[in-house]
């Protein structure tokens, strides 16, 4: 029998070590910062702190489209892979992973309104962008949580509490600047490279890095933010009425559900409701309802929109890093038996002494109003996304499991997974359903080398 040999490939850290780092630095205005400099260990820091030992090959914090441009075609020139950073909130890493070139885009900042339009920069957080728009009274449907970055959000989809209203974040896209994987510097609109403006549109993450997006924005009005809770062991029914609510709500009003583990085998089940000021109680009364159930509590405030947001986030635009699992599967419906899983996944945790939660956002409304053919986001014809988390102090392996076997008891139900909520060695195709064919045609014709990293497998 013959001998084994060692793979003859250059691992990622030997090319990282062969490239010639000082060449890139004369030729950007930016800073590049190597794992041997003071600031490589902040450089390198993302919000999970599960990753804090990941070791990137190099982070590029650049300071214009034409720095980027740089480093891409430097990538390309040392056979390096290379991925961007905005906000640092991958929920797999990909912002930070070892012997990958990163390019930080946070000094690429910026909101600039006119008329119903923004041009915002990529380096701006969720919080930026709220506070900059607010002064026009505008704002953007977008998530909760004000450190995420602004393009991460919406290169993925860009789910919120407007998005019955104005659909997900990317629907809101109008153009952008693109620098493709050869280094590139491109406009991208309806009129030029519509092919890439598709793919940004939820999926751009796989086409090059954005150094600025355009989006037509939306009012931002006072809110009525609601928080109900129920019996954990009402929770099924909980479900099923929100369900029924949402088939004749109007798209001006929104709720999610969450279920939480509390580590003893129990659940505590609540909502969340953002409709127009002075109409929550009504919209209370109508949940309750469909439900058939009063709220054990209700908390009620009516808010202006910047207040709402703040709100909403926890109380403050600042959040603490933290270390946190999750993944999600999309479902087309919300029937008995469906419901009936997502209470057993974390029945299950809470009972093997997790505190953990479910949270199920709805996927109707505005969201449906963009035909799928418009946008590389591909869930448009289902009824809610299901996130499974648990944070800190559960152990990553120990919340991975349990989102591995959540995955297989929901997995007749489930259509595929959110992509700004992506687990490592998916295949990609999990997260784009139809528009899977299309993404990876244009995916192929602009990086064809896969020098866009990625945690998933083709």
């Amino acid at each position: 029998m013959p001998a084994a040999h060692a793979d003859p490939s250059p691992s990622a850290a030997d090319i990282a070590a062969g490239a010639n780092w000082g060449e890139l630095q004369n030729r950007i205005q930016g800073q590049v910062v190597l794992p041997t400099d003071g600031g490589y260990g902040a450089a390198k820091q993302i919000f999970n702190t599960r990753f804090d030992d990941l070791l990137p090959a190099a982070v590029v914090q650049v300071s214009s489209a034409e720095d980027v441009a740089a480093a891409v075609s430097f990538a390309g020139e040392n056979g390096l892979r290379f991925a961007a950073r905005s906000g640092g909130h991958s929920y797999a890493g990909v912002s930070s992973a070892t012997g990958v070139m990163i390019i930080d885009l946070r000094g690429l900042a910026g909101v600039d309104y006119d008329s119903g339009s923004a041009v915002i920069g990529p380096g701006n957080a969720l919080s930026d962008v709220y506070q900059a728009l607010d002064g026009y009274g505008q704002t953007l449907p977008t998530g909760m949580c004000p450190s995420v970055g602004i393009a991460g959000l919406t290169l993925g989809g860009g789910l919120g509490f407007e998005s019955r209203t104005y659909g997900v974040t990317c629907d809101r896209l109008t153009g952008a600047t693109l620098v493709l994987p050869d280094g590139t510097i491109t406009q991208v609109s309806d009129t030029s490279r519509p092919d890439l403006l598709w793919a940004l549109r939820g999926g751009g993450q796989f086409v090059g890095v954005a150094t600025s997006f355009t989006y037509n924005t939306c009012p931002a009005t006072s809110k009525d933010v609601v928080a109900i809770t129920f019996p954990g062991d009402h929770a099924a029914q909980a479900i099923a009425g929100w369900q029924q609510w949402l088939r004749t709500a109007d798209h001006s009003q929104w709720a999610d559900v969450s279920i939480d583990a509390d580590g003893h085998g129990g659940l505590r089940c609540w909502m969340q409701i953002v409709c127009p000021a002075d109409s929550g109680d009504s919209v209370v009364d109508a949940l309750s309802d469909a439900i058939g159930m009063r709220p054990l509590t209700v908390e009620s405030r009516t808010l202006s929109h910047m207040d709402a947001i703040v709100y909403l986030a926890g109380g403050s635009l600042t959040e603490p890093r933290a270390s946190f699992t999750n993944g999600s599967d999309i479902v087309a419906t919300l029937d008995q038996n469906v419901i009936g899983v997502i209470i057993e996944a974390i029945t299950a945790f809470s009972q093997a002494g997790n505190t953990g939660w479910v949270q199920i956002n709805t996927l109707d409304g505005a969201v449906r109003d963009t035909p799928l053919a418009e946008a590389a986001y591909p869930w448009r014809n289902h009824a809610a996304m299901v996130e499974w988390g648990a944070y800190q102090p559960i152990p990553s392996e120990i919340a991975m499991a349990w989102v591995f076997a959540a995955h297989q008891l929901i997995r007749s139900a489930s259509s595929g997974g959110y992509v700004n909520y992506l687990e490592p060695g998916d295949r990609i195709e999990r997260y784009f359903g139809d528009n899977w064919s299309r993404l990876k045609a244009v995916r192929n014709t602009v990086d064809p080398d896969n020098r866009i990293y990625t945690v998933l497998v083709d």
